[in-house]
């Protein structure tokens, strides 16, 4: 009888446990990952980052607009996630999305005031507005 109690007892917690942790990842989340959209917004800024820094010169120009044009299809992505998140998640992604927009202008006025790199304006700027879209 006390046998079948502690078994009893123990299938509950077990239950407990299971539903506690079924929810983890939650919309949030990438199940695989664990990788939240926060962790990708700040991905995708630092590869912003230095994907301007790194522009020198036409050259350099050119070989970072396809690296722009990649982050811009990717914030899409995120865009699009945005119904799905929590309301936690989207104010995560909203509060760095306000840090992140005022080094972003500034590397896009910096980038159409540089002669040789100004190509990058366009792409630069569209990343912008689309992380306005996060706030």
């Amino acid at each position: 009888m006390l046998r079948i109690r502690n078994l009893a007892a123990l299938a509950a917690v077990l239950l407990v446990l299971v539903a506690a942790l079924a929810g983890c990842g939650g919309p949030d989340m990438e199940p695989e990952t664990g990788i939240t959209a926060v962790d990708d917004l700040q991905g995708l800024l630092d590869r912003v980052t230095r994907t301007v820094g790194g522009a020198r010169n036409a050259a350099t120009a050119a070989e970072a607009l396809p690296v722009l044009d990649g982050v811009s299809e990717e914030l899409d992505m995120i865009i699009d996630r945005l119904p799905n998140l929590s309301p936690t998640a989207r104010a995560d992604l909203s509060q760095q999305a306000a840090r992140a927009l005022p080094g972003l202008k500034d590397n896009a006025r910096r980038v159409a005031n540089s002669d040789g790199i100004d190509v990058l304006g366009p792409s630069l700027n569209k990343i912008v507005d689309q992380v306005s879209r996060l706030l």
